[in-house]
C-alpha cells in the first residue's frame, strides 16, 4: 500500500464498528453509482463544516 492508503486505512480501523459499516456502505454507494458528482460534492460540503481545529484526526492521530 502507498502512504496514503496507509493512513486512510490506519483511520478505518480506529471507527467504531457501525462507523465501519456506513463508511464501506457509503464507498459502495459511491462505486455503483453512475452519478458520482453529487456524492463528491455532498461529502465536500459535510467535510468544509467540520472544524478540523477542534477535531482529532481518526486517520493520522492529530
Amino acid at each position: 500500500m502507498d502512504e496514503n492508503v496507509t493512513i486512510v486505512f490506519h483511520g478505518f480501523l480506529n471507527l467504531l464498528g457501525k462507523e465501519k459499516l456506513k463508511l464501506v456502505e457509503m464507498i459502495n454507494e459511491y462505486f455503483d453509482s453512475n452519478e458520482r458528482e453529487p456524492i463528491r460534492e455532498a461529502n465536500e460540503k459535510k467535510f468544509a463544516e467540520i472544524n478540523l481545529e477542534k477535531k482529532n484526526c481518526k486517520c493520522c492521530g492529530k
